[in-house]
């Protein structure tokens, strides 16, 4: 599978191969949705998913996978009456997202800054409890980066 895309009466549903050229063609893809549906801060979703595209694709891949084996990525793009909900999902075995609740890494880090701005550019931020699949929303009126609370015990940002 490269890369299908399904288009559906109020939203997108994609499953691509994980190669980081994907995730251009899926933000890409998304932002166009969100913009022929009213008035969204674009700059906003794109980042926030990049950075939940990128997670996925490199560290995204089944346990029992092969060496050279590349996994899928999927996404689930929704639009409610308010709001653009996006979940990003993988088969791999997740993270500890309640360890990098608040953690924001040193200044010289290389990466672990995709938790923070997903949190600071997304309106509401929830993983699921392996840590391998989250539901991004961005409200049409959504405040923008770093005015949102962080992640709670439950993992969502509301």
């Amino acid at each position: 599978m490269a890369y299908e895309s399904h288009g559906e009466a109020d939203g997108l549903r994609m499953a691509f191969s994980a190669e980081t050229p994907n995730i251009d063609r899926a933000v890409a893809e998304i932002a166009d949705f969100a913009s022929r549906h009213g008035p969204f801060p674009l700059f906003d979703i794109k980042l926030f998913l990049r950075e939940a595209l990128l997670n996925a694709v490199l560290y995204g891949k089944p346990a029992a996978a092969a060496p050279g084996d590349v996994h899928t990525v999927r996404v689930a793009v929704r639009l409610t009456p308010d709001a653009l909900e996006c979940v990003v999902s993988d088969a791999g075995p997740g993270f500890d997202w309640r360890a990098r609740r608040g953690c924001i890494p040193p200044p010289q880090a290389e990466s672990g800054r995709g938790v923070c701005i997903m949190v600071a550019y997304a309106d509401e931020v929830e993983f699921n409890a392996a840590g391998n699949a989250v539901r991004l929303v961005k409200k049409r009126c959504g405040a923008s980066p770093g005015t949102g609370p962080g992640l709670g015990e439950t993992g969502k940002t509301t």
